[in-house]
């Protein structure tokens, strides 16, 4: 593979605090590991607020040296000044542009959108974003290191016990609201063992580290910690914000005192407080210390918000937008087309196939007046969502959805000729893209490839079902 270059366009400081920073990152380490160059375009606050740039200090470029420095097969952005009067330049130096976002309100120039929120649709970016744009959304696409999926597995059994003996106090690198102080003087009677987290630049890291001090035991002040997998995998209950770091606590199953610390963070709170994934406090400037002692002490539903919060992110989001990006320059991506009755006899073919029938619910071939039957049931049923996948003008396979009670039901079929290609695993996330919600799919225990593309588009095994492995997700 010849070098790829991606340019990163983000900021931090001790104001807007270093989400975008983190996410950004995460994304870089893991092109690199893939065999990319990253490179990142940044103010000289970005660079005093986050440790592990201002040590890439040779990988920065200077605003006004954008253009110069490239070509770039991929500019990423993730900053709420920029819209399309700023991208659109850009596509003279970068291929492609990728935009990260969690407001969708302002117009977009970008070949793949990425917003981690919860519960978002394509439809939130109608209008915003090119036609061939793809939507990366939800948790699934959740831009965590690798180690939250290492320690996933771990940390979500240990939950199971409902104990609670250690908090992990985390509101990102800056807390300029000084919400961990707050925290820390709820904490001071429960007895806990209790560990802040904080960066270097935060503006109250004293005031913190005082009222550390005053908790018997004393509470740990951590600053810049590299090891914020470990850190939440050994906790009993975390205390933080509404962000990018809600995917982190929800990838582990770690249960959550949440408060809304940013506006941007409200639809996020309210989606993460309905499925049950964390305990809300409220908007940051109507919390107060007691909230936290009240509310430490009520919290005895701490498996089953564990549990749901284990629903909502597996931790494997970032190689799945690797892997976007990827196909992206490969031009590998498949499109979803809505099926029709002229497809009739090219998804009976694929249907009669001799593999696609072993490892069908149903092995008997399919005579062509049943399954013209079927497919005109299927395109007449607003509950049913059946695609044709094309790349580059070829039919690739087909996926259907089926809305069974509140969840989506997923199967699909490669084309006999596009099998051992990875367009599975293209072709079910196209589709898993499209919806919101609870996502299903059930698998025969003899079809391995299956399995492992249920898994590649977020889902988890949840038991079986009449001889089937029923695979789930939450978007």
């Amino acid at each position: 593979m010849e070098e790829r270059r991606a340019l990163f366009r983000f900021d931090a400081g001790a104001e807007i605090g270093g989400g975008h920073a983190v996410r950004c990152l995460t994304l870089a380490v893991a092109l690199e590991a893939d065999g990319w160059t990253c490179r990142f375009a940044v103010t000289p606050e970005t660079l005093e607020t986050v440790p592990t740039l201002a040590a890439r200090a040779s990988d920065c470029v200077a605003l006004d040296e954008m253009s110069t420095d490239g070509p770039y097969e991929a500019l990423i952005v993730d900053h709420y000044d920029w819209d399309a009067g700023r991208e659109t330049p850009c596509r003279d130096f970068a291929r492609h542009i990728i935009v990260i976002d969690d407001l969708a309100d302002r117009p977009h120039d970008c070949d793949i959108v990425i917003d981690q929120g919860l519960g978002r649709l394509p439809e939130n970016y109608a209008g915003l974003v090119p036609d061939h744009c793809r939507y990366l959304l939800g948790p699934v696409h959740g831009l965590l290191k690798p180690e939250f999926a290492t320690l996933r597995d771990m940390a979500v059994a240990r939950r199971e016990s409902g104990t609670l003996k250690t908090v992990l106090i985390a509101f990102g690198l800056t807390d300029p609201e000084n919400l961990t102080a707050r925290a820390l003087q709820g904490l001071a009677s429960t007895g806990l063992a209790v560990e802040a987290v904080l960066g270097a630049a935060a503006p109250h890291l004293n005031a913190v580290k005082a009222a550390a001090a005053t908790l018997d035991p004393p509470a740990r002040v951590i600053v810049n910690a590299d090891d914020m997998a470990a850190r939440m995998a050994a906790a009993d209950l975390g205390i933080g914000a509404c962000g990018t770091t809600s995917w982190e606590r929800c990838a582990l199953g770690l249960p959550t005192l949440a408060v809304i610390a940013a506006d941007n963070q409200r639809a996020n709170a309210a989606a993460l407080t309905a499925a049950g994934a964390v305990t809300l406090l409220g908007w940051h400037a109507d919390v107060n210390a007691a909230d936290f002692t009240d509310h430490v002490d009520a919290n005895s539903e701490l498996p089953a918000q564990a549990a749901a919060a284990a629903r909502l992110c597996d931790g494997r989001g970032t190689a799945r937008v690797v892997g976007a990006l990827n196909d992206l320059i490969d031009g590998v991506t498949p499109a979803l087309r809505p099926a029709t009755m002229a497809d009739a006899e090219l998804l009976l073919s694929w249907r009669n196939d001799e593999e696609t029938r072993r490892q069908s619910k149903t092995t008997e071939a399919v005579a062509y007046t049943d399954h013209v039957n079927w497919l005109r049931s299927v395109l007449d049923d607003s509950n049913r969502r059946l695609s044709v996948a094309m790349l580059a003008d070829q039919p690739v396979g087909s996926v259907r959805a089926d809305k069974d009670g509140g969840a989506w039901v997923l199967s699909w079929i490669v084309a006999p000729a596009a099998r051992g290609k990875g367009q599975g695993r293209r072709i079910v996330a196209r589709m898993v893209e499209s919806l919101a919600g609870e996502i299903h799919a059930e698998v025969k225990p003899s079809n391995p490839a299956s399995a492992r593309i249920a898994q590649a588009v977020g889902m988890s095994p949840m038991g079986a079902h009449d001889g089937l492995t029923l695979w789930a997700m939450q978007k």
